[in-house]
């Protein structure tokens, strides 16, 4: 069991320990609600961490598509978290353990960055291609990630990466 902040899972009450399609229900019911914050409700934000923390040990092909379809839809109207929680959730796998990217999500973070060359109005809001620059630039990535990363760019991105 995953749960953020908690070392001791024993000591947590019910209400931190549902099943995951309770908790997977209320947080796309608190999508429903009216949301001027400018921020994902706490359910969802709750939802966003545990999957980039669950997915990376546990990886599960069904909540990794939620993860994506959601963080994408909440991106679009203006709500970051979910795609801060991915790029997490990418450079995460790129980086810990030293485990060759699987092809799938190589493709889909690649395919985030390209996206932020054409929708970030600031650099800052390019979270995905910072993330891969670092991993690229600092020796983290598993060297067949790194060839794997490498086939899915062109050139262009590929030159932006190493300045």
């Amino acid at each position: 069991m995953w749960v953020k902040g908690h070392a001791d899972a024993d000591s947590l009450s019910d209400a931190h320990t549902e099943p995951y399609p309770t908790v997977l229900a209320k947080a796309l019911k608190s999508r429903e609600l009216p949301n001027n914050t400018g921020s994902v409700h706490v359910e969802m934000r709750a939802l966003y961490d545990f999957w980039s923390h669950f997915l990376i040990r546990n990886f599960n092909p069904k909540m990794y598509a939620d993860f994506r379809k959601y963080a994408y839809e909440d991106a679009a109207n203006n709500f970051p978290e979910g795609t801060k929680s991915l790029v997490d959730y990418y450079n995460q796998t790129l980086t810990v353990g030293k485990k060759v990217i699987p092809d799938a999500i190589a493709e889909d973070y690649v395919q985030l960055v390209r996206d932020e060359q054409v929708t970030a109005t600031k650099p800052e809001d390019r979270l995905a291609f910072k993330a891969l620059r670092a991993a690229w630039r600092n020796g983290a990535l598993d060297i067949k990630s790194r060839k794997k990363i490498d086939s899915l760019i062109d050139p262009e991105l590929k030159k932006e990466l190493e300045s």
